[in-house]
């Protein structure tokens, strides 16, 4: 993996988001359908919504956009992280890093919906290479938040703030981490840094 080298930016329906730097798609696999995305069980029993309907709306925003799902990818396919931001105050963002043998993409998307509720029309996509030093950050970032061995649920929920929801998929293993509002910390950090990469502004403590 050299330079950044290309990026494709596309807005849509004549919006384009502040103080954003570009957004992007790739092609779903053919297992991305709404069953797919997420593992029946994978949230627990206590969360404030089923695990049913936390699956349903988490996967919205994806299957809108015609993201491939990393739970079902199969064991060859380019080791993946993606980062789904929800904030009732927000657009819906999808920050998705891939990396094979060729080098190291990402391809981010902003929704016109807010938070939890229908997800809307893709207002901005962008794709672009990263480089060998992006992709040794992010993999750091995950290091240093332990990513692979935190649990999948936090113990906060709340109504104002950010839905941090972090997937992963190495070598036909796959793991989801999902967090309400993080405060500063390891895996705070990790989210921000998807937004870093892809060139986007952060957003504020507490969301």
């Amino acid at each position: 993996m050299t330079g950044k080298g290309w990026r494709a930016v596309i807005i849509l329906g004549g919006f384009a988001l502040l103080g954003l730097a570009g957004c992007a798609q790739t092609p779903g696999r053919s297992c991305a359908d709404e069953a797919s995305y997420f593992p029946a069980g994978l949230f627990p029993s206590q969360y404030p919504a089923s695990d049913e309907l936390r699956r349903r709306r988490y996967a919205a925003p994806l299957q809108r956009l015609g993201e491939p799902s990393l739970a079902c990818a199969p064991a060859e396919a380019a080791e993946s992280y993606r980062l789904l931001w929800l904030n009732n105050l927000a657009h819906p963002v999808v920050i998705r890093v891939s990396a094979d043998g060729e080098g190291a993409t990402l391809a981010a998307a902003q929704l016109s919906g807010w938070g939890w509720a229908e997800p809307g029309e893709p207002l901005a996509r962008s794709l672009q290479r990263l480089t060998t030093e992006d992709w040794q950050r992010l993999r750091k970032a995950l290091q240093r938040a332990d990513f692979w061995h935190l649990p999948t649920s936090g113990t906060l929920y709340g109504v104002h703030g950010g839905q941090w929801v972090i997937e992963g998929q190495r070598g036909g293993h796959y793991h989801l981490v999902d967090r309400w509002s993080p405060a500063a910390g390891e895996f705070r950090e990790l989210g921000e840094l998807f937004f870093d990469l892809a060139g986007w502004l952060r957003p504020e403590p507490g969301q």
